[in-house]
């Protein structure tokens, strides 16, 4: 019966949304991110006038397809997703900016071949070969040892990219850092709407996993590597601001994530039928909603995080005042959250003819120089 009921409860919001939806749409955008984001006092363009994206980006994304066709693993739309990368790492040396760049071609190859949106529509064999290439990813142990029976050019590329960024690399950064990439591979590269999950969701429980999902926990892990600047987890216990950066760690996650929830909606949500979206749990846990009050409401979540996250940083900034590592990690944060912004409005990823909002209706948006 509860099965029942959560496959109607779904079915019946996501047939009201993509309707909603459609009334949405017009000649002009209906909504600005922009405006929903922004809080009196912030302008997070503003706040994001300082960035700018990797300045060898065009190199690094040839040698990044270079990479994927030598392991067969190159997808012709990838190069959207990896430049991300160029953008949250801007001060990156060039060699460690490769490891990122060919660990993200994985990832995209992961998702977009037996990804949470592709996983439902393959067939039962090749849902096994995919169960069982990524149950022997996320299981790699430090020393990434593989059983050589059966391993896929998809695992030889992993292994090879966790080797170079395990051997440049403190042992206790790149043990968690595994650690977090393992468990995205694990929760990310299934079915995760839910019918599939089994429940539904609470909105906290949603936000916690989205995290994961995204892969944003070891994207910010790789601040530090990006720049070979490593943290001193009992330096900043000792001056009794580990948990305050723990929690900027997260929110800076938090935002990358649900933020892309709001940009990719009509591409997950509209044209995919997934439910696997901030907007959707909020709706599917609040069935009163209007489409309109889910995405202000989502936009909302976003937004207050934000403020935590100014409010935070100022503490540490504050806390450590001229630590010149402590200082560099922390504007590293800053330009992970603007990247999340000057990104997502860059790629035409997300972008349609028809999108109702403002920074994802086509025709697409200069890339910043």
């Amino acid at each position: 019966m509860f099965t029942h009921n959560r496959q109607q409860t779904s079915a019946a919001v996501l047939a009201r949304v993509q309707q909603s939806y459609s009334n949405l749409t017009g000649a002009a955008p209906r909504f600005s991110l922009l405006e929903l984001f922004n809080f009196e006092g912030f302008n997070l363009n503003d706040y994001c006038q300082t960035f700018s994206p990797h300045p060898q980006i065009q190199p690094l994304l040839q040698e990044a397809r270079v990479f994927g066709e030598q392991y067969g693993i190159w997808l012709d739309n990838a190069a959207h997703y990896i430049s991300c990368a160029t953008f949250l790492y801007p001060n990156a040396g060039l060699e460690r900016m490769r490891a990122i760049v060919q660990n993200l071609a994985i990832d995209y190859y992961l998702n977009d071949t037996m990804g949470r949106d592709i996983f439902a529509h393959l067939s039962p064999a090749e849902q096994e070969a995919a169960t069982q290439i990524k149950k022997r990813m996320y299981s790699l142990r430090e020393d990434l040892y593989m059983d050589e029976h059966n391993v896929t050019l998809i695992e030889q590329a992993n292994v090879e990219v966790l080797t170079y960024i395990r051997d440049t690399s403190p042992m206790a950064w790149f043990r968690e850092f595994l650690r977090l990439y393992s468990w995205h591979i694990y929760v990310a590269h299934k079915d995760c709407n839910m019918n599939a999950a089994g429940k539904l969701a609470s909105v906290d429980e949603y936000i916690d996993s989205r995290c994961h999902l995204s892969g944003m926990h070891h994207v910010v892990k790789f601040i530090e590597y990006s720049e070979g600047l490593f943290l001193d987890w009992d330096w900043l216990a000792e001056r009794g601001i580990h948990k305050q950066l723990e929690r900027l760690h997260d929110i800076t996650a938090a935002i990358g994530g649900l933020m892309n929830d709001l940009f990719s909606f009509e591409k997950e949500v509209i044209r995919n039928g997934a439910d696997s979206n901030l907007v959707m749990v909020i709706l599917c846990n609040q069935p009163a909603l209007t489409l309109e009050e889910g995405i202000r409401q989502a936009a909302g979540i976003v937004r207050n995080q934000l403020i935590e996250f100014l409010a935070l940083m100022d503490y540490v900034k504050t806390a450590v005042q001229q630590e010149p590592l402590m200082l560099s990690h922390l504007q590293g944060l800053e330009r992970c959250v603007q990247a999340s912004w000057i990104w997502q409005v860059y790629t035409r990823r997300y972008k349609s003819a028809d999108s109702i909002f403002v920074e994802t209706r086509l025709p697409g948006v200069v890339a910043p120089q």
